[in-house]
């Protein structure tokens, strides 16, 4: 088995630039995006080779999945997008490899400028920040993740969360509004205290 490639690798990918034949796939994929039979996710494939950056092995978009400034969006390999998803990329994103991203997840990378009171929200500037999301990640259906985030390799993140700060532990489950660690997703028998049995008499 090949493996994908590392995080630093993905962060260090250059942004795609927008040339003819990568502006007529954009305008093709969103052509596609209503559908989810096997002809439109391997077109979709195809044409996600060609806008993203870098080429991801077995990439799965699923239908209506929008994918805002698509050239600072780094995939890795074994990704699956599933249905009603946005992914901002303006700021930058960074998904690693075998990561499952539920139905309705937002992920975003700007944000409102809001300091100054002499001028309206939505005419301030906006603030980018990047977000990186590790290997083996599972966000549930209906996540918001904010911009600046970075989640840990072996994360799980429970459906309809808001995640506002980073996760920093691998392999931890974390869920709510906003999300905080729940329990680590994996057995540490080394650190975990067992219960002794009792015995029968």
């Amino acid at each position: 088995m090949t493996r994908g490639p590392t995080g630093k690798e993905l962060e260090a990918v250059a942004p795609r630039r927008r040339t003819f034949l990568v502006r007529l796939c954009n305008l093709l994929y969103l052509l596609t995006t209503r559908w989810d039979f096997q002809l439109m996710l391997r077109a979709r494939r195809i044409l996600l080779a060609q806008m993203l950056p870098r080429k991801a092995a077995n990439l799965s978009v699923y239908s209506d999945v929008v994918l805002a400034d698509y050239r600072h969006l780094a995939v890795g390999d074994n990704v699956t997008i599933n249905r009603g998803c946005h992914l901002s990329a303006s700021g930058g994103l960074v998904i690693g490899n075998d990561v499952a991203i539920g139905h309705g997840t937002s992920i975003l990378t700007t944000e409102h400028g809001y300091s100054d009171p002499a001028i309206p929200i939505a005419e301030q500037p906006a603030i980018f920040k990047p977000v990186t999301i590790g290997s083996n990640v599972w966000i549930g259906a209906q996540v918001c993740v904010l911009a600046g985030v970075s989640i840990a390799d072996g994360t799980v993140i429970g459906a309809g969360s808001v995640v506002s700060r980073s996760v920093t532990d691998p392999d931890t489950i974390v869920a709510g509004v906003p999300a905080r660690f729940i329990k680590e997703r994996v057995d540490r028998p080394a650190i975990r205290q067992r219960k002794p049995k009792a015995r029968k008499k």
